[in-house]
């Protein structure tokens, strides 16, 4: 009988992005995402969706979001947002631009009420 490997949090990581691509975060995100009853926190969309016609499950691109990175490696489902690709690329182009002002600022504005972050989120979990 195989052994599985026991995948540990990353004993270190200098930034977020990093830590994302860490077999640890991975595994804990894919975990998420796996759940059949996901939907997008933002539009409301499912990633799987039942195609009857072909009689097989279709998986939306989804991502999960930190909302805060102060209990990095062992986040919580409240630290985290899931949210479909089109939304978050969407969001974080939003509020790129909410210095260009104008409309930006206050599409921005309104990204910030949904797509967010809270408290200090400067990562440095170690």
């Amino acid at each position: 009988m195989a052994t599985r490997k026991v995948i540990e949090p990353p004993e270190h990581a200098k930034d977020i992005k990093e830590y994302e691509k860490s077999p640890w975060w991975t595994k804990q995100s894919r975990t998420i995402l796996n759940d059949k009853e996901a939907v997008c926190e933002i539009c409301g969309r499912k990633r799987w969706q039942w195609m009857p016609r072909k009689k097989k499950w279709k998986r939306i691109r989804f991502c999960v979001h930190h909302i805060r990175y102060t209990n990095c490696p062992n986040e919580q489902r409240k630290d985290l947002m899931v949210i479909c690709y089109s939304c978050h690329n969407l969001f974080h182009l939003l509020l790129r631009l909410e210095s260009w002002g104008g409309v930006f600022a206050k599409l921005a504005k309104i990204a910030h009420t949904v797509f967010f972050y809270e408290g200090n989120n400067t990562f440095n979990p170690w």
